[in-house]
């Protein structure tokens, strides 16, 4: 080993992926650079990966690996850091490869900028059968493009150790989009720098990880990450979820909405008497905390009566006060109940004509009405993105992209 270059550990989180991590470990000993460590840390895999890594134990110092059951990938990155000995850090998933060069190019570029803390390069997306598909968006480096996109691909990515350690590692309360918290942490601190050549590939197939959980856990923790470092979410990120996940439903995006504080801290369903398996008893009582700032305009209810004659007929008074009555006469319920408050709370009740006794296993019986599947108290722009979204798809795209977020900070 050239011992005048810095020590390169590149670190790989493993599981399950015997189908690919010999073309991963392979791309990484062919490399031309010379001072590499490959550093594999496995979760007790079961598919013949540990005898693929028992094959490379020969070559002693350059490569290690453990297996055995952690937390997930990103508990394994962490571990794999602190196993490190390099001043710079790659991180190759067991089914990406590097490109030929790619680690000499990614240390060239960080010796010529010793103030970068990481670097990183374009990256082509491939299949399962090493088959090119297209290649991952690339673009210079801006921390304000974060806020739109994760404009970094993972694998082509070098880090500076003290880097990755001053920002305490992954965050291992993400599992899908770590990376891109990693991202914008490490911006706050360090310049990040790019070379506009291919370095990695980066695998997508219908099984991979990326593509599995990108609904979830990927939209809670875009949003998590987004909120974190921005205080709101992107429209690209708005669009692209709505689009390709259109039917979630309106209820289910504005729950994740709601409780990443996305659109700003809105009312809020503090407390009910609805039961834990969300059938509403004839007098459901709702304790909604209200921001002065985000005012309710309205309460939305999803709802279903199987149990019960139809019509339904509603009262709903708030702070004991009668303000609105609704008749049901479906089964399946979506109704929109103007409650204008500015709070800081309300108290609200919604009354309904007809009731019935529901046996219980322990031969106990309880009073309900309908089962309120969800209860949403909104802003005035929550209740937007309803409004458009039941409209269709067309017109809820139409309303992100028209949409004028305000990030907190860059």
């Amino acid at each position: 080993m050239n011992q005048s270059l810095p020590l390169v550990s590149i670190i790989t989180p493993s599981f399950n992926q015997a189908s690919f991590i010999k073309q991963t470990i392979d791309s990484i000993l062919m490399q031309d650079y010379p001072h590499i460590e490959h550093i594999v840390v496995d979760g007790g895999s079961k598919d013949g990966t540990v005898a693929i890594l028992q094959q490379y134990s020969h070559l002693g110092e350059r490569f290690r690996y453990v297996s055995e059951p952690d937390r997930g990938q990103s508990h394994a990155i962490n571990k794999g850091l602190k196993m490190a000995r390099g001043e710079i850090i790659g991180w190759l998933n067991s089914d990406d490869t590097y490109f030929p060069g790619a680690v000499t190019k990614a240390v060239t570029a960080l010796l010529a900028h010793p103030d970068w803390g990481v670097v990183y390069g374009k990256g082509m997306h491939i299949d399962e059968n090493n088959k090119m598909k297209y290649p991952y968006v690339w673009m210079e480096f801006d921390r304000k493009k974060l806020f739109h996109l994760n404009l970094i691909c993972q694998p082509t990515a070098f880090l500076r150790k003290r880097a990755f350690e001053s920002v305490g590692g992954v965050d291992e309360e993400h599992d899908w989009c770590m990376d891109y918290d990693l991202w914008n942490r490490i911006s706050l601190h360090y310049p990040i720098g790019w070379v506009p050549e291919f370095l990695a590939n980066s695998r997508l197939y219908a099984a991979c990880k990326t593509i599995v959980n990108e609904l979830e856990p990927g939209f809670s923790e875009i949003l998590k990450t987004s909120v974190k470092h921005f205080g709101t979410v992107s429209n690209e990120w708005l669009y692209h979820y709505t689009t390709h996940h259109y039917h979630k439903g309106a209820h289910w995006f504005l729950s994740k909405l709601k409780h990443y504080h996305a659109f700003g801290k809105g009312p809020q369903l503090v407390t009910s008497n609805r039961y834990a398996d969300r059938w509403a008893p004839q007098h459901l009582r709702l304790s909604i905390q209200i921001p002065p700032i985000l005012p309710m305009q309205v309460l939305v209810m999803k709802g279903r009566s199987t149990m019960v004659e139809l019509p339904l007929h509603f009262h709903v008074m708030v702070n004991g006060a009668l303000v609105h009555n609704f008749t049901v006469t479906q089964p399946l319920f979506d109704v929109v109940i103007p409650l204008h408050s500015r709070g800081p709370s309300c108290e609200v009740s919604i009354i309904c004509n007809r009731q019935t006794l529901l046996s219980q296993p322990d031969g106990s019986s309880r009073s309900v009405s309908y089962h309120a599947l969800e209860i949403l108290p909104l802003s005035a722009e929550e209740y937007a993105f309803y409004q458009e979204f039941t409209k269709g798809p067309a017109h809820i795209q139409n309303w992100v992209n028209n949409r004028k977020p305000t990030p907190l900070h860059y």
